[in-house]
C-alpha cells in the first residue's frame, strides 16, 4: 500500500470523524440552548439573592456588594432575554461563558476587596466551575481552557493586589478551587462522553432500521418482479435468511441450514420457538408479541441463544421484519451468528476486570514493602552484632525468615498486578522446566513426571525466577488436585498464533512457545475456571492456599507478553497452557555469586518520602561505613545536591514520591551533574515506570525490602561501574 493510499485513507477518516462531530453537536443544539438559560436563569436569580451572605460577613461591604451583585444578575438577565429572542443554536454557548466570566469577575471583586488570602468568597469560584462544567454540553477541552484561564486570572489577582494573610488557608481555599474545577471537568466529560455515545448508538440504530426496511422493500419488489432473482439474493446471502408465519419456519436460505444444523426438509414447517434455548424463549415471545401488536412495517432486533441440531448453543443476532407473505402477516428474519464475538466481549470483560484488580494488588504489596523493608533493615542491623551464642539470635533470624516470606506474597502480588519481571534474558525454557519439575518430583514421590519437550525449541525473553514461580504454582496447584498421587504431563511446543487468537490479548501474532501443564486430578467446573485466576480465589480448604498462586501466574505471563489459559472438565484433570512470545537471543549462561557485606567511606544521599525507610536505610549506610545525607522528598534532594553534588558518591532514590516523583527527581539530578550515579529504590519491582527511568541511565535498580547484605552489594556493584550515557 502506498503512502498516497495511507494518507487518503486517514483524511477519509478524519472526515467522517469530523462529520459525526457535527451532525452531535448539530444534534445537542437544543439541549444546549436549555442548558444555557439555566445558566443564565441561576446567575441573575441567584447572584442578588445570595448579598444576605455579604450583609452577615461583611455589612460594611454590603451596599458595594449588591451593586456588583446586580451589575452582574443584570448581565445575565441581558443574555437570558437574548437567548431566548435569538435562535443562537450552539453559539448559546458563548453566551453562557459570557455569564462565568462576568459573575467570576464578580466574585473575584469580592474576594480581593475582602482580603484575598483568607475569605470564604472564594467557594463562589467553586459554584461558577461547577455550574459552568456540570451544566454546559461541550468538550470538556473547552470548558478546561476557560475554567483555567479564570482561575489564573482569580489566583494572579489575589497574589498581585490581595492583602497577604493566613497562607494555609489561602493554599486550603485553592485546594478546593481545584479539587472542584477538576471534579467538575470530569464529570462534565463523563457526561459529554455518555451522550456522543448515545447519538452513536442511536444514529448507528436508526440507520441500521432504515437500511433494514429498505432492503425488506427491496426484496418485495424483487419477489413481485422475479422469483428467481430473489432466489439467487437469499441463497447467497451471507446471513441466515428465512420466513416465520404462524409459527414456523418457511424459506430457508442455505445459510439458515448451515447455521441450525439442519437439512432444508428438516426446517420447513418447524417451530421456530423450538430452535430458542429455553432460558430466552420468554424474551423472544414479548418480542414477536410487540412486533404484531405494533403492526405496519416494524423492525425488531433482539439478540439470544439458539439450539443446533448436534446440541451445540450458539448466539445469535436476530433482525426481524414485519411483512405481508402471500397475503397474510408474517416475518422476514436475519439471523446472524456471533458466538464469536460474544466470545470475545467475555474475554475482554474479563481482562479489564483483571487489569483494575491488579492495579489495586500492586498498590497493596507496594505500601506492605515499604513496612516489611523497615523490619528487615532493622533485623539485619541486629543481626550485625549477633553470634549464634547469644540467646536472641535465632529470634532474630526467625523474623527474618518471616520478612521474607512477607516479601515472597508481595512478589506474588506484585507478580499479579504486571510488576513481576526484574531481569529478562533470553532462556531455553526445556531446561527451566526441566529444573523445576526435578527438583518437585523429588519432594513429591506420589506424581509421576512425564516430559516431552520440543528439539529446537526457541528460547523466551522472560525473567527465570519469575517464570519459576509460575512453574511451582502450576505443579503445587496439580499436586492438590491429586490428593492420591497421579500423573502430572510437562510438554513444550513451538506455535505460531494468529491474530483472532492473539487479538483478544492485545497482543502481535506470530512465532510462541507453548508449555503445557496437565494433570489428572479432580478438575473444575466452568464457573471455577472463570474466576481461577482471580486474587484471593481459592477453593481449597482453609490453611492450604492463600489464592495468591494462579493470580500471580496469570499476572507475570500477562506482563511478559503472554497468555495463560486452563481447559478443565470435572473429574476429567485440567490443562494450562501458557504460551510466550519466541526470543531471537541468545541464551546465556547465568554466573550467580553471592552477596557480602562491604564496609566503604562514600558519602550517600538517601531519598524518600518515609521517614522510617530514611531512618533504617540512613542506619544501615553508617553501619557500612558511608557518610549520609537524608531527604524527604524530591526537592530536598534536589536542594542537597545542588549544595553538596561533588561530595556525593551516589544516591538512593525512591521512585513513588508525592510532589516531586522518582523519574523526575532523576532527570533533574541528571542536568545538575550528568555523570550522577543512581539507584532506583521502590516497593514495586522493576518493571514499567521503573524500566522506563533505567532506561534513562540510572545505574541500578534495588526493591525493598533489602537488608543490609543487599544494599552493600549493590552500591559496590554500581560504584564500580560507569555512569550509562
Amino acid at each position: 500500500m502506498s503512502l498516497s493510499d495511507n494518507s487518503t485513507k486517514s483524511s477519509a477518516y478524519s472526515r467522517a470523524t469530523r462529520d459525526v462531530i457535527q451532525g452531535f453537536h448539530k444534534d445537542q443544539e437544543k439541549l444546549l440552548t436549555e442548558r444555557v438559560n439555566i445558566i443564565l436563569l441561576l446567575g441573575w436569580t441567584l447572584i442578588p439573592l445570595f448579598g444576605f451572605l455579604d450583609y452577615i460577613l461583611y455589612p460594611t461591604y454590603f451596599n458595594r456588594f449588591l451593586t456588583y451583585r446586580f451589575i452582574s444578575a443584570g448581565c445575565c438577565f441581558i443574555l437570558y432575554v437574548i437567548n431566548r429572542k435569538w435562535k443562537l443554536g450552539n453559539a448559546s454557548l458563548y453566551l453562557g461563558i459570557i455569564a462565568a466570566y462576568i459573575v467570576g469577575l464578580a466574585i473575584i471583586k469580592m474576594i480581593l476587596e475582602t482580603g484575598g488570602f483568607s475569605t470564604p468568597y472564594y467557594a463562589g469560584l467553586n459554584l461558577v466551575f461547577l455550574g459552568m462544567c456540570t451544566v454546559l454540553t461541550v468538550r470538556v477541552q473547552f470548558l478546561a481552557v476557560h475554567s483555567i484561564v479564570l482561575y489564573l486570572i482569580y489566583l494572579t489577582s489575589v497574589l498581585a493586589f490581595g492583602r497577604i494573610g493566613n497562607v494555609a488557608i489561602f493554599v486550603a481555599n485553592n485546594m478546593f478551587v481545584l479539587c472542584t474545577m477538576g471534579i467538575a471537568l470530569v464529570a462534565s466529560h463523563v457526561g459529554y462522553r455518555f451522550r456522543l455515545k448515545e447519538y452513536l448508538v442511536r444514529t448507528e440504530l436508526e440507520e441500521a432500521q432504515s437500511q433494514l426496511k429498505d432492503y425488506s422493500e427491496n426484496l418485495e419488489n424483487l419477489v413481485v418482479e422475479s422469483e428467481k432473482k430473489y432466489q439467487v439474493l437469499v441463497d447467497n446471502a451471507n446471513e441466515s435468511i428465512f420466513v416465520i408465519q404462524n409459527g414456523v419456519i418457511k424459506f430457508p436460505n442455505p445459510r439458515t441450514t448451515a447455521l441450525f444444523g439442519h437439512s432444508v426438509e428438516e426446517l420447513e414447517n418447524m417451530p421456530f420457538i423450538g430452535l430458542v434455548h429455553d432460558d430466552d424463549k420468554i424474551a423472544v415471545t414479548e418480542q414477536k408479541e410487540h412486533v404484531e401488536k405494533e403492526g405496519g412495517v416494524t423492525v425488531s432486533t433482539s439478540t439470544f441463544r439458539i439450539m443446533r441440531h448436534a446440541g451445540e448453543t450458539i448466539w445469535a443476532d436476530m433482525n426481524a421484519v414485519s411483512i405481508e407473505w402471500g397475503g397474510r402477516p408474517a416475518f422476514l428474519v436475519f439471523l446472524r451468528d456471533i458466538t464469536e464475538k460474544k466470545r470475545m466481549e467475555a474475554e475482554l470483560i474479563q481482562a479489564q476486570k483483571m487489569e483494575a484488580i491488579g492495579t489495586l494488588a500492586g498498590g497493596i504489596a507496594h505500601d506492605f514493602n515499604n513496612l516489611l523493608m523497615g523490619v528487615i533493615g532493622y533485623t539485619s542491623l541486629m543481626l550485625l552484632d549477633k553470634d549464634e551464642a547469644d540467646p536472641h539470635y535465632h529470634k532474630l533470624k526467625s523474623i527474618e525468615k518471616l520478612v521474607q516470606s512477607g516479601a515472597d506474597l508481595t512478589k506474588q502480588l506484585l507478580g499479579f498486578a504486571r510488576g513481576g519481571k526484574y531481569e529478562v534474558k533470553p532462556t531455553d525454557l526445556n531446561e527451566l522446566i526441566g529444573k523445576s519439575s526435578e527438583m518437585f518430583g523429588r519432594t513429591k514421590q506420589e506424581i509421576t513426571m512425564h516430559r516431552k519437550y520440543e528439539k529446537g525449541l526457541h528460547p523466551a525473553d522472560i525473567d527465570r525466577g519469575q517464570i519459576e514461580q509460575v512453574l511451582l504454582n502450576l505443579y503445587v496447584n496439580a499436586w492438590q488436585a491429586m490428593p492420591g498421587g497421579g500423573d502430572l504431563y510437562l510438554e513444550t511446543k513451538n506455535v505460531v498464533l494468529d491474530a483472532a487468537y492473539t487479538k483478544p490479548h492485545s497482543l502481535s501474532p506470530g512465532p510462541y512457545v507453548k508449555i503445557s501443564v496437565t494433570d489428572t486430578g479432580t478438575g473444575m467446573d466452568l464457573a471455577t475456571q472463570q474466576r481461577i485466576f482471580e486474587p484471593f480465589f481459592t477453593t481449597k480448604e482453609m490453611g492450604r492456599g492463600t489464592g495468591l498462586g494462579l493470580a500471580s501466574a496469570y499476572g507475570i505471563i500477562k506482563n511478559h507478553g503472554g497468555i495463560i489459559s486452563v481447559e478443565s472438565e470435572p473429574g476429567k484433570g485440567s490443562t494450562f497452557s501458557i504460551y510466550l512470545p519466541a526470543s531471537q537471543g541468545q541464551v546465556e549462561i547465568e554466573n550467580l555469586q553471592p552477596s557480602e557485606i562491604v564496609r566503604s567511606t562514600e558519602t550517600v544521599l538517601l531519598v524518600d518520602d518515609q521517614e522510617m525507610i530514611l531512618a533504617v536505610g540512613g542506619e544501615m549506610l553508617k553501619v557500612l561505613g558511608y557518610e549520609v545525607f537524608a531527604a524527604q522528598g524530591g526537592e530536598e534532594a534536589l536542594a542537597i545536591y545542588r549544595e553538596k553534588g561533588e561530595m556525593i558518591d551516589v544516591v538512593i532514590l525512591d521512585m513513588i514520591m508525592p510532589a516531586v516523583s522518582g523519574g523526575e527527581t532523576y532527570d533533574r539530578l541528571k542536568a545538575i551533574n550528568p555523570g550522577v550515579k543512581v539507584i532506583l529504590s521502590s516497593g514495586y519491582s522493576i518493571d514499567g515506570q521503573a524500566t522506563e527511568i533505567m532506561a534513562r541511565g540510572c545505574s541500578g535498580f534495588i526493591q525493598k525490602p533489602f537488608n543490609i547484605g543487599d544494599l552493600s552489594e549493590k552500591i559496590r556493584e554500581v560504584l564500580g561501574r560507569p555512569v550509562k550515557e
